[in-house]
């Protein structure tokens, strides 16, 4: 293993965090006991197949469940399936994961070579996972992003994969980080135990905000991250499949919606405090898919997310519990119904563990304080009893039930939201101009279309000539994978323009500052040149 050299400066910085959360009373409790108690599941069902015994597989699978949260839901289910198609492969392929005699690059290297020639994609991070099976201590799981985050604030310069070398050699860099994190720690008169506590700080310096920290200690980990953490010298490599598609940590959730890290965890915090926020923006800010996605990441499961959509006609007994139409007892009759909050609060009930997140989308469309009926007391009061309107019996809306809002604030109608509900949520804007949403399209168009990047200018002059946040062009209209000028140009004409129409209604002379020929949008090609001179050729056609 390459030993890199560290910027003395910029470890300095490093370990004054370090410290900072190895102090902290919370520490052992959120980075270190729980990953010993994953690890002893896996070690069980390690011993299980050393011995032959045939439970192993039932055993590796709880090892997966509760108190796991280090990966993600979606690759548990698809490695899980893979290990019960594939008892036989998989047993000799971790048999060599969890081979002592071999080195740790030996071990890696052979057990990826065996799971991908079934055809299965097994990202180094999530071998690391099985790895713990080991020994924690010296073999902990790493996560790709939070690696490469530590190794900016850090100052490292030469941390890759040499060409042609496997993910045991990448996991082997690790180690040795996670060595030299120990090392630097205890030049500073700080004693970490072992890597596993490297792991952890590593972890909580780049992705975690300690919500009974004084917010001025919050602030400043925020500025050390985003202002401190100068880039390498040299770009670290780290190989693509080690981005994967692992949502199960929150800094991987910020990559995957192109989101700072740092307002996720706000937005977290928020939910955390009243268990309701509300985002409120122009449409297609992606208010909706960050909503669906959040409410994953925190309920852990699909399953544990309901979402429902208010409108004009929606009602209590749609929504809490009313009487419907039925069959009893081979009779047509009227029964009494749960609606989709009381289904979801008795699950949760029944569910302590876990948390259970209710999507309102639209939430101003409906009339909000008759669909909340009494409940708009339970959503400030937790666990108190009140006796719903049909069925007269107690309800308790549990503490494990959270809910997401989605508003869309074109119409204005935000301003129509009675005190009641204001107190109870948190509200989270959602404008082309302020975080998450700002540069979120240039984000996209880098990372999926570099040629279109041009279209994310186009839109920014747009939202200029507006100066109306309310009735901004949002990024969502061109975050597509098949976008070409062709697209563009449909888009604006079909979707874009008609939505300024009725934003300028009477003032119809407007739109024609809005047109992409007006905007200054010729693409790098003479193919946008093209859409762009036919828009004009139209223009001109039109009668004034």
């Amino acid at each position: 293993m390459r030993q890199l050299q560290p910027d003395t400066d910029r470890w300095d910085e490093f370990i004054h965090w370090a410290r900072r959360f190895s102090e902290w009373d919370q520490f052992d409790e959120a980075e270190r006991n729980y990953k010993l108690e994953i690890a002893a599941n896996l070690q069980r069902a390690r011993d299980a197949l050393t011995t032959g015994t045939d439970d192993w597989v039932t055993l590796l699978k709880n090892a997966f469940g509760p108190p796991n949260n280090l990966t993600d839901w979606r690759f548990n289910q698809r490695f899980l399936a893979w290990v019960s198609d594939n008892k036989d492969v998989a047993g000799a392929a971790l048999k060599a994961l969890w081979n002592p005699a071999a080195t740790v690059a030996e071990r890696f290297d052979q057990f990826l070579s065996m799971v991908s020639q079934t055809g299965f994609n097994m990202p180094t991070a999530d071998a690391s996972f099985l790895q713990m099976g080991m020994d924690p201590q010296n073999f902990p799981i790493y996560r790709p992003t939070p690696i490469k985050s530590a190794l900016a604030l850090t100052g490292y310069s030469e941390f890759h994969v040499p060409k042609g070398a496997g993910g045991g050699v990448f996991y082997e860099d690790v180690l040795a980080f996670f060595d030299t994190v120990v090392q630097e720690a205890s030049a500073r008169g700080l004693q970490l135990r072992d890597r596993l506590d490297a792991q952890g700080i590593v972890w909580s310096i780049t992705r975690h905000v300690p919500p009974d920290w004084p917010a001025e200690d919050r602030q400043a980990l925020l500025m050390y991250r985003g202002g401190a953490g100068r880039p390498p010298t040299k770009p670290v490599d780290i190989p693509e499949e080690e981005e994967g598609d692992s949502f199960g940590q929150l800094a991987d959730l910020a990559d995957h919606l192109l989101v700072d890290a740092a307002w996720l965890t706000k937005v977290q915090m928020l939910i955390e405090d009243k268990r309701q926020v509300v985002f409120y923006g122009p449409p297609g800010t992606g208010k909706t898919y960050v909503a669906r996605h959040i409410a994953r990441y925190l309920a852990g499961s699909d399953e544990r997310v309901t979402l429902v959509q208010f409108h004009p006609s929606y009602a209590y007994e749609d929504f809490v519990e009313g009487y419907r139409p039925g069959d009893v007892a081979g009779q047509p009759q009227f029964r009494l119904a749960q609606g989709p909050l009381k289904r979801l609060a008795v699950a949760a009930q029944a569910d302590p563990d876990h948390i259970h997140v209710l999507i309102i989308d639209e939430i101003n469309r409906g009339n909000i304080a008759k669909v909340f009926g009494e409940l708009y007391f339970l959503l400030e009061y937790r666990g108190e009893r009140i006796h719903l309107q049909y069925s007269a019996q107690p309800f308790t809306l549990p503490d494990n039930v959270w809910i997401i809002g989605t508003m869309n604030s074109a119409d204005r109608s935000i301003a129509l939201i009675d005190a009641a509900l204001r107190r109870r949520f948190h509200f989270v804007p959602f404008y082309p101009t302020r975080e998450p949403v700002a540069g979120l399209l240039r984000r996209w168009l880098d990372c999926h279309n570099p040629e279109m990047g041009w279209v994310a200018d186009v839109v920014d002059r747009a939202n200029d000539r507006l100066d109306d946040d309310h009735a901004a062009i949002g990024p969502s209209h061109f975050m597509r994978p098949n976008l070409s000028r062709e697209w563009v140009e449909l888009i604006w004409e079909y979707s874009v323009l008609p939505y300024l129409a009725e934003q300028f209604f009477g003032e119809d002379e407007r739109l024609r500052d809005f047109s992409l020929l007006a905007l200054g949008a010729v693409g790098p090609s003479p193919t946008a040149k093209a859409i762009i001179a036919g828009g004009e050729a139209n223009a001109a056609s039109d009668p004034e």
